[in-house]
């Protein structure tokens, strides 16, 4: 797995969550989905786990009432 960071760049908290797009490979999947945010990161664990070989993208997306934030990810096999 992989490890990110994500804080709230605005004031106090803010729930937020955590999703890879509909069109986004099953072989991703990130955790925690949801919770809140603080000026202290939270850590979200992305796994990628493919079911065959190749190259495969997906888009993980972070939202909260103040902001959105997309990543574009790719994990490959072999």
């Amino acid at each position: 797995f992989h490890e990110l960071s994500v804080k709230n760049d605005y004031m106090g908290f803010a729930d937020f969550r955590a999703a890879f797009t509909s069109d986004s490979p099953a072989a991703f999947s990130v955790d925690p989905s949801e919770g809140a945010l603080s000026k202290d990161p939270t850590t979200l664990q992305v796994r990628f786990r493919p079911d065959g070989m190749g190259v495969f993208e997906g888009y993980l997306v972070v939202e909260t009432e103040d902001f959105k934030k997309t990543w574009k990810l790719i994990g490959t096999t072999g």
